[in-house]
């Protein structure tokens, strides 16, 4: 059986069938975009995601500039560890160079670079 349906037709329903794939994340909208696709046509319709996309679009950006905030309180709070503080960093990376060059075993490295890192947090706090 063959449907004849028409171009404005076949275009709506495709609008519709990817409006409800798209349903969970535009819940809110998802009606009021098929009643603007159906009465006002497509050229209203992408006007009309244009408008709703502009305040999903801040809200990302407001998301993002936080995710980027949390970073970097993160980086300032591991820069205050003791570890890397000039004297005590230039210190193990010296060790842990010389002890990864006689050993070339990363196993062996870290063996003698984890013991200089437990005592000098007990003498150096």
């Amino acid at each position: 059986m063959k449907f004849g349906f028409r171009k404005s037709t076949l275009v709506k329903l495709g609008l519709i069938l990817l409006l409800v794939a798209v349903a969970p994340f535009l819940v809110p909208f998802t009606l009021e975009f098929i009643i603007v696709a159906d009465l006002m046509g497509l050229e209203a319709l992408i006007v009309f995601l244009f408008a709703y996309g502009k305040s999903i679009f801040n809200s990302l950006r407001l998301r993002v500039e936080e995710f980027s905030n949390h970073i970097v309180h993160t980086v300032r709070l591991v820069s205050e560890l003791y570890m890397f503080k000039p004297s005590i960093f230039v210190g193990h990376a010296t060790v842990s160079s010389i002890a990864m060059v006689l050993a070339c075993s990363v196993l062996l490295a870290c063996a003698a670079w984890v013991p200089v890192m437990l005592m000098s947090s007990v003498y150096m706090t």
